[in-house]
């Protein structure tokens, strides 16, 4: 990994104990174990390197998302895959996606448009596999964007479900990933 890379890994942890409006440049040098010139010399300020951690973190979702949507042909596998995904992901980085939907997609943040672009080529993918699944008779002749806010919400359910208590229980984010897949899928798919 770059240091720029490790910068924004270990800025992800103290911007998630502590959130954006608390954290200092100060603290997370101190944290990472850099001087804080080092993260200047990368980012220019804190709210670079918050978006930077952000969309780093969406780029690799969005990455591993692609990449299993890749592996599979069907559609309700496909969306099962993005599903599990970002699962994966809170699994690896419970910071990364609590700083994701508690801090980086809060509405009125100054950074919302620039994290918004990596958001909607996530939002983007699951609606190709969405149109794919309704032109195959698998997924309900619902409007698209619809569908894919439904995915989209439940995927940060399943995500932050008991997150708060540090009691996150997989049988809940599974149950979860059949309900939402029971709500798009045509009668006789199994799901």
């Amino acid at each position: 990994m770059d240091t720029r890379t490790l910068i924004c890994h270990g800025a992800v942890r103290v911007f998630a104990q502590k959130g954006y409006d608390a954290t200092s440049v100060d603290e997370i040098a101190a944290a990472i174990g850099v001087a804080k010139g080092t993260i200047y010399y990368h980012f220019k300020g804190k709210r670079e390197l918050f978006v930077a951690s952000i969309k780093g973190g969406l780029r690799d979702l969005i990455d591993e998302a692609k990449a299993a949507v890749d592996r599979i042909g069907d559609p309700i596998e496909q969306l099962s895959c993005i599903f599990d995904t970002l699962l994966e992901r809170q699994r690896k980085s419970k910071d990364f996606v609590y700083l994701l939907f508690k801090e980086a997609m809060a509405p009125g943040r100054e950074w919302l448009e620039e994290i918004s672009e990596c958001w909607n080529e996530l939002a983007s993918l699951i609606s190709h596999v969405v149109d794919r699944g309704k032109e195959a008779g698998a997924i309900q002749n619902l409007e698209t964007d619809t569908i894919t806010r439904y995915i989209l919400g439940s995927m940060a359910t399943a995500a932050m479900a008991g997150m708060g208590d540090g009691t996150q229980n997989p049988r809940t984010a599974e149950g979860l990933k059949k309900i939402m897949l029971r709500g798009i899928v045509t009668a006789g798919c199994p799901v």
